[in-house]
């Protein structure tokens, strides 16, 4: 037989005769296996499988074997196949046929390691994610779906969908796009994002959903900005000002500051407010995962992909593409990512057809970007072309003359949600929320005052009901404060410990007390 016939095969093939010298190795077997694979050489420990070498119980049952996990001498993984090699009855041999299988391997690896994780991952999300069958049954659910949903845990599991939000299946979101909607709840009527993804084996949907806080946004889709504080409304000025022109903006500041709020007043200030605001946070999704989240896939592209799936930027076509945490993108996801912003194309996985959109690019970032580009971690050239626009969001610290209507506007919010009868707050209490430095910002004071409206007991919120860690950083400033104005009067008293008192307006022996408190000598 002339086994030249092999020579251009995708698979590795390898004629083997009855003494287990290699008669024939095709370029790819060569490729797969490397250096030592010579005709006439032996075949032994080319495989795993070689210390129990099927080859005799081949002869023996005059047919094939197939193991599906072999590893070559290389490390490699394979499928390979044993089939008789005969001629005229006479058993010549066997012809091996592999094919490497690594990247399967360790896709299915990377998926077993993630199942066994799968209820602690699930549990640690922030978002509500729920599980239903075709019909909206829901069969499975995380530990944020009780808080979210306001409903026992123990209730959600078997009640339809419906039952649960006010909405039937058919009536969410398409598939694989997020939506900002509104659910009914226990606890009324709520903006939620939702995200809605079938499960391709056993039918079914996965529901992932967090609630929108609506500090600047009502059930109108208008934004009703809550700030009377210089700093922010000439922040407000720029972004209507940039608006509804086709360009990048890049939204800086701190965590909870409201990035994300910013990046949707941007899409629904621009002439592309009827079409989709789509958000892909980079810092969320694992590396190994956001390429395809990023720009799609199409079917075989990997194990798993049973189908074709458009990713983020095929689904803001016409729309904004918001890219939350950009300073967390891989390094090599940067590079495509500029092709993108540059060419306006991109290729999903598996896929060498070029396509184009037409999005608007919003990126937003709590890092310096700066310095990542000095430090190697982020390109300068995707750095400039998504900075086209920088709008900074300045910390809640920096414009403390909006806390008063924050602390009123989430007063109002919380008291509505929980049944309280809290007519407002406590001058004391104000005070020391006016001297906080909310380093989690807006969400921070979000926080604080939801947790204020719950343990109150009164008409009115008090000290005492501020979370420990305000009352005690405020106690804290408030040393600071005391020490440097003691010491201030010392330096104009030159000294002079009875002028310093009469400077402070306090008594010679309470300065005293104050010294040996503060450790002043």
């Amino acid at each position: 037989m002339d086994f030249r016939i092999f020579d251009n095969f995708f698979d590795g093939i390898l004629v083997i005769n009855k003494e287990r010298k290699i008669i024939y190795a095709n370029e790819k077997a060569r490729e797969i296996l490397g250096e030592g694979v010579k005709e006439g050489g032996s075949c032994y420990g080319l495989f795993s499988i070689c210390k129990n070498c099927p080859l005799e119980l081949v002869e023996e049952e005059g047919k094939g074997v197939q193991v599906y996990d072999v590893i070559t001498k290389n490390g490699k993984h394979v499928c390979l196949s044993m089939s008789p090699n005969a001629e005229g009855g006479k058993f010549l041999g066997v012809v091996e046929v592999f094919r490497d299988v690594s990247r399967v391997i360790h896709y299915m690896e990377e998926v077993k390691r993630q199942k066994e994780f799968v209820e602690v991952i699930l549990n640690s999300i922030v978002e509500a994610v729920i599980v239903t069958d075709e019909n909206g049954n829901i069969l499975e659910h995380n530990s944020s779906a009780k808080k979210v949903l306001c409903s026992e845990v123990g209730e959600i599991k078997g009640k339809n969908i419906k039952e649960v939000i006010g909405l039937s299946i058919q009536e969410l979101p398409s598939e694989g796009e997020r939506v900002d909607l509104y659910v009914r709840t226990p606890c009324g009527k709520q903006k939620a994002s939702v995200l809605v993804s079938r499960l391709t084996v056993g039918g079914g949907y996965v529901l992932s959903f967090y609630v929108v806080p609506e500090l600047f946004i009502t059930e109108k889709e208008e934004f009703k900005i809550i700030t009377k504080s210089p700093k922010f409304i000439r922040v407000l000025e720029k972004i209507k000002s940039v608006a509804e022109l086709d360009v990048n903006i890049l939204i800086t500041g701190e965590t909870g500051t409201g990035k994300t709020l910013l990046a949707r007043y941007i899409h629904l200030l621009s002439p592309r407010r009827e079409n989709p605001f789509i958000k892909i946070n980079c810092g969320a999704i694992p590396e190994n995962l956001l390429e395809a989240e990023l720009f799609g896939y199409n079917k075989g592209a990997f194990t798993g992909a049973v189908r074709n799936k458009p990713g983020k930027v095929e689904l803001a076509d016409g729309g904004t593409l918001f890219l939350d945490e950009i300073g967390e993108l891989p390094l090599h996801l940067q590079v495509k990512l500029l092709h993108f912003i540059q060419e306006k194309e991109f290729e999903r996985i598996g896929d060498l057809k070029p396509r184009k959109v037409d999005v608007r690019i919003v990126a937003a970032t709590n890092k310096n970007l700066k310095k990542l580009v000095e430090e190697g971690r982020f390109r300068e050239d995707l750095y400039y072309r998504l900075n086209v626009v920088n709008v900074e969001i300045p910390p809640l610290r920096e414009r403390k003359e909006d806390i008063p209507h924050l602390v009123d506007y989430f007063l109002k919010k919380f008291t509505r949600k929980y049944g309280k009868r809290i007519e407002g707050i406590t001058p004391g209490a104000m005070r020391i929320l006016l001297s906080y430095d909310y380093p989690g910002n807006v969400r921070e004071l979000e926080n604080i005052i939801e947790s204020c409206v719950v343990i109150c007991e009164g008409s009115l919120i008090t000290e005492n009901d501020l979370p420990e860690d305000v009352k005690s950083c405020n106690i804290r400033n408030k040393e600071i404060g005391e020490k440097e104005r003691i010491l201030e009067a010392l330096r104009k008293a030159k000294g002079n410990k009875s002028l310093a008192a009469k400077l402070l307006g306090i008594h010679r022996t309470t300065l005293w007390r104050k010294l040996k408190e503060y450790g002043i000598s």
